[in-house]
């Protein structure tokens, strides 16, 4: 393991699949230190068996993006096991308790949704059976709850010396004698321990006991998650104030309280051990996670003029936005998600079919029709489908008041998202797909001269290529096998979209559909897909 300050880990090769075959290169820079993930060992967690990239960075989700840098890191972490002594009192850590946040400089920042501690109520074995003049308290749960801000030490943390994570708390206690607001220590006199991934030097009775920095795994978001497990920071020369707040009395129990729980209780005769893993990555990460896979486009950065010199300020190094510029800054390129001036495109379709299990056809021969980029995420189209038929009976089919043998299908709604999005031995697999869905059906038509009608509805999802690359066009191409679409969900989503047919009054039919569109922007777009 490094033991330079800002050290950074080797980034993941990968080799992208469902577009045009590439030389391995990164897809996710992992640019994290080792120090960032050891100062939060006392905050360990492990990562969650997630199917997808953009799944295993979800984690991160209350990271507090909107206030720190995107150079910054989140850290989502859990306690996994332990204890914690204070006074006459071992509580055991066998629930997860987890803490997260963002890490900018030398301060944990808040979770967004303020749920930075998680408020886990651990048992007090025995509870408080020995305080007189109440009934027996066995049933006590004890819960940490934060007092003040965390601050790490970096330096302290890869050196195993010193205090690596300050972590201010309060220990709730709670039981129907106590009441609501029973409490170990305040702000103003919490119990402040002060982790050390290395050796304690308590006063006595106490002894010296070690912590550990742990092992990094940096395998998890294709590379760019950091998982420190076997971790535990340790502190044995903390002081525990008194309590306060407990019970209808508190001036009558909280002394009760307090001879029970050997309270308060000097540095020496307390102990706090945390164990586990902790997952850690960089902001920037999350955000784009989040927004991925998007369309839009890339193109020249702002800059500044010195010197009669260009001095850009964008993220990205080609014309692609596909390869960052160092820190993030000084690239002559930046991405723009959504569209620009011309939103709009064309469709050029060749044969369309859909079928049904029991072998139901419904075939077209070509469509034409249009569309318009809406978002980042959004279409809308409009499909011409001609030379329609059942070729079973040759009857010929139309949308009512339409030319023989024409079906109009829209307007249409595309959501755009990941089919497959998969990391696995340094090598990821990525498929973007477009969700197209009618509103309320994706088309109704007349049949034969008897106008038998026909109806499909549902959604179905195609694959799109080519992917972060700028484009004038895009070919949508959706595959079905035994009258049944392929696929039925994105990745990230396990939502079914599967197409039903219907004819006549017969029963309706799960179908599968099978065509190429050509989508033919006004400008170069781009399907992002990688960091």
């Amino acid at each position: 393991m490094s033991r330079e300050i800002g050290a950074r880990m080797p980034s993941a090769g990968r080799m992208r699949a469902g577009g045009r075959g590439r030389a391995p290169r990164a897809r996710r820079r992992a640019g994290l230190g080792v120090a960032l993930a050891a100062i939060c060992g006392a905050l360990v967690g492990a990562a969650p068996a997630q199917a997808g990239v953009q799944q295993e960075y979800k984690v991160f989700s209350d990271c507090p993006l909107s206030a720190i840098d995107r150079e910054a890191h989140c850290i989502v972490s859990t306690v996994t096991s332990g204890e914690f002594v204070i006074g006459s009192k071992a509580v055991p850590i066998n629930r997860t308790v987890t803490l997260q946040g963002g890490l900018e400089g030398t301060t944990l920042v808040p979770a967004a949704d303020g749920n930075t501690l998680s408020k886990t109520p651990l048992q007090l074995p025995g509870g408080l059976a020995g305080i007189e003049l109440l009934p027996p308290l066995t049933e006590v749960t004890a819960t940490a709850e934060l007092a003040g801000p965390v601050s790490v030490s970096i330096p302290n943390t890869l050196a195993a010396t010193g205090t690596a994570v300050s972590l201010p708390l309060t220990v709730k206690l709670d039981n129907p004698v106590l009441g609501g607001s029973c409490v170990i220590g305040s702000a103003s006199e919490p119990i402040h321990l002060n982790l050390t991934t290395g050796t304690t030097s308590p006063p006595p009775p106490n002894q010296p006991i070690s912590g550990n920095v742990g092992t990094l795994n940096t395998t998890a978001g294709a590379g760019g998650i950091s998982t420190l497990e076997g971790n535990s920071l340790v502190d044995n020369a903390f002081a525990a104030p008194g309590v306060n707040g407990c019970g209808a009395l508190p001036l009558l129990i909280d002394p009760l309280v307090d001879i029970d729980a050997g309270l308060p209780a000097a540095a020496g005769h307390n102990t706090a051990i945390m164990n586990g893993t902790v997952l850690v990555t960089e902001a920037r990460l999350v955000a784009a996670e989040a927004a991925l896979p998007e369309l839009g486009h890339c193109a020249l950065a702002p800059f500044d003029k010195v010197e009669r010199e260009n001095h850009y300020h964008g993220g990205y190094v080609n014309s692609n936005c596909t390869r960052e510029s160092r820190g993030g800054k000084f690239g002559e390129f930046e991405w723009f998600a959504g569209p620009r001036a011309k939103p709009k495109f064309s469709v050029a379709e060749g044969v369309t079919t859909l079928e049904t299990a029991s072998k139901r056809k419904l075939t077209c021969s070509k469509a034409t029709g249009s569309g318009e980029t809406t978002g980042a995420k959004t279409s809308t189209l409009t499909l011409k489908l001609v030379s329609c038929k059942l070729p079973a009976s040759k009857e010929i089919c139309q949308s009512a008041g339409a030319a023989a043998g024409e079906i109009v299908a829209g307007p249409l709604d595309g959501q755009l998202a990941f089919i497959e999005d998969q990391f696995k031995e340094g090598i990821a697999t990525t498929l973007v797909g477009l969700d197209v869905s009618g509103r309320p059906s994706l088309l109704t038509a007349e049949c034969g001269p008897q106008k038998v009608p026909l109806s499909v509805t549902g959604s179905a999802i195609g694959q799109l290529t080519p992917i972060d690359e700028m484009s004038k066009s895009f070919v949508l191409q959706f595959s079905r096998a035994a009258g049944a679409q392929v696929p039925e969900s994105f990745e990230e989503d396990p939502t079914r979209h599967s197409l039903s047919l219907s004819l006549g009054s017969g029963a309706a039919e799960a179908a599968g559909l099978s065509a190429k569109a050509k989508l033919i922007n006004e400008e170069k777009m781009e399907i992002k897909a990688e960091v």
